[in-house]
């Protein structure tokens, strides 16, 4: 079967017609050049060898005639330029012929009782129309004329003689011998070209099938990001009201233990959802390529310690045994809040699908060219090897179909896998199914005489204690404007509401200390009123940016504004740290 037969469609085989007759020309135009060069090296060979032994007026009349013709051939081209494709080889086969017929007529120069310079002539001839079966065969139609006019017209001339001479019948077979076979070879050679556009053609056409579907997915994979953003967006409104308002009651049922009881219960519940909000949220700043590393040199039994303090009361509860081995003193390079939260993704999942009684080790491991690899090993269920890809995908849990709460959400390795790119770490998994699995994050080792630390984040900052300060809070969400409210009075702050800029700028107070602004807003963006809040005060009050919003095109406005953000649900405690940072600034 030819590439021709797998183009079913009508129009695919129209345009391959078409894709052919165009590099045909191409390919003509392109040669016409050289043809003409070689061609008018011919006649002056050949004149200057007939020069002696042909009449001067015939041989003049014959190369007059052949440069005419070659002049014609050069202007061919330029005069057909506007012509289509299938006009243009139509009339090049007419051209070929009358090239083919002058260059037969160069027989009729040579005496016949000139046996030596005939001889030249004939294998002149041959060559000439060996040469030419070559460019001639991008067009089978100009190739059998320019074969069968010239040669054939040289057959009929020795076959004429070939009554006084047994030499120029043989002559005559000769050419119409040699006419058969540069006609053979010019149909296999014509195959050859029409096989490669028709195979380049179907390139061309599946490159651009696949472009078009990779476009699809590209779509899709915007639509689902898209999708979720919105979601998320749509879902952490509620949910922040709803955090707020437990932390509320948390403070006002102290001492009212069967209340605290319910209270940690609905805060466990929500901490599922802020789970999986927090994983889109992680997503999304990856995918939208906000996330800035923060590389130095950071020591990895720092980082090994703190696996260890955080995960061996998790694995103790689960009667399983983690090892950590905290003993290294090597440096490595790399972002460690960044890489902190890879490898507690992977002992996190370790720890999640290992049996009762299963063992997880964790260590960093040297090697070579400068390099070491924190490695997590378990003894756990496993991965089967044709899923090990696939375990890297969004929501993907292989041993969870009931999608119970306790087995995760599916999208710790999907962090993993895009944090390391960002940070040009390699990740290695190995897997048995029933034998465990090893997962290896590779960074290269630092050097531990000046290293060079990640600053804190925002975010972490825990500055103690709390004065009583003076809070704009603006909002568009009545409930979430009037949970704060309460939340910050409940802290001892002053606190004032607004649900938009207008109502912000109306009710700015000169003495305020900090302000709490919503991202989105029907007039302007959160960034943009925080900094006309700060114009009107005339000074850099402290401002957080707090937001439901993960869309690239929103994260990448708030990462370049250099505010500090917290995502909804804000988690109270954090929301009391920055408060307690930004009275520590206003003191000073």
């Amino acid at each position: 079967m030819t590439v021709t037969d797998e183009i079913e469609r009508p129009e695919d085989a129209a345009a391959l017609d078409a894709a052919v007759a165009s590099e045909k020309r191409r390919l003509l135009v392109d040669g016409t050049t050289a043809d003409v060069l070689g061609s008018v090296g011919a006649v002056i060979v050949i004149v200057l060898a007939e020069y002696a032994h042909a009449d001067h007026a015939r041989i003049a009349l014959w190369a007059g005639g052949m440069l005419a013709l070659l002049l014609g051939q050069v202007l061919f081209v330029r005069l057909q330029r506007g012509a289509s494709d299938a006009r243009f080889l139509s009339r090049f086969v007419g051209l070929a012929v009358a090239l083919a017929l002058g260059w037969a007529s160069c027989a009729l120069l040579v005496r016949p009782d000139d046996f030596s310079f005939e001889a030249f002539d004939v294998l002149a001839l041959c060559v000439i129309f060996t040469a030419g079966s070559v460019y001639n065969a991008h067009h089978l139609p100009a190739l059998y004329g320019f074969q069968f006019a010239g040669q054939g017209a040289l057959t009929l001339i020795y076959a004429v003689r070939g009554g006084a001479s047994l030499l120029n019948g043989l002559i005559a077979a000769g050419f119409a011998i040699l006419m058969w076979t540069l006609v053979g070879y010019g149909r296999s050679f014509h195959r050859g070209l029409v096989r490669a556009v028709e195979l380049g053609f179907e390139n061309s056409r599946l490159v651009a099938q696949l472009q078009r579907r990779t476009q699809a997915l590209e779509q899709a994979n915007i639509a689902k990001t898209r999708f979720l953003a919105s979601a998320s967006h749509d879902l952490r409104q509620p949910l922040h009201a709803i955090s707020l308002l437990i932390s509320l009651l948390g403070e006002r049922a102290r001492g009212q233990p069967p209340i605290e009881d319910l209270i940690r219960r609905v805060e466990s519940s929500t901490e599922v959802m802020e789970t999986l909000l927090n994983g889109i949220l992680d997503i999304s700043r990856l995918d939208a390529g906000v996330e800035r590393p923060r590389i130095g040199a950071v020591p990895a039994r720092q980082i090994l310690e703190r696996l260890e303090r955080q995960f061996a009361p998790i694995a103790t509860a689960h009667g399983l045994q983690l090892r950590v081995r905290v003993d290294s003193r090597a440096w490595v390079r790399s972002d460690p809040a960044l890489l902190a939260r890879m490898l507690d993704n992977l002992v996190a999942n370790a720890l999640r699908y290992t049996p009762r009684g299963g063992r997880v080790l964790v260590a960093l491991r040297p090697r070579r060219g400068g390099e070491a690899a924190f490695e997590v090993r378990d003894n756990g269920i496993g991965i089967p090897a044709d899923k090990l890809d696939e375990v890297f995908e969004e929501f993907v849990q292989l041993h969870n179909p009931r999608r119970e709460r306790s087995m995760g959400l599916g999208l710790g390795l999907s962090i993993v896998r895009r944090t390391a790119r960002l940070l040009a770490h390699l990740v290695e998994v190995r897997s048995m199914p029933d034998r465990g699995s090893v997962f290896r994050i590779v960074v290269p080792l630092a050097d531990a005489d000046s290293p060079v630390e990640a600053g804190p984040r925002a975010d972490t900052e825990t500055p103690d204690g709390l004065i009583r300060l003076r809070v704009l809070v603006v909002d568009d969400e009545a409930p979430i404007r009037e949970a704060l409210r309460e939340l910050l009075e409940a802290w001892g702050c002053d606190c004032i509401t607004a649900a938009d800029g207008a109502e912000a700028m109306d009710r700015l107070d000169d003495d305020l200390d900090a302000l709490l602004c919503d991202y989105r807003f029907e007039q302007e963006t959160g960034v943009a009123l925080v900094l006309r809040l700060r114009e009107r005060l005339g000074r850099e009050v402290p401002a957080l940016i707090v937001t439901g919003d993960v869309t690239a095109h929103q994260l990448i406005d708030i990462a370049s504004s250099d505010l500090p953000v917290m995502h909804k649900p804000v988690n109270p405690a954090a929301l009391r740290r920055w408060l307690a940072s930004a009275g520590s600034a206003v003191q000073a």
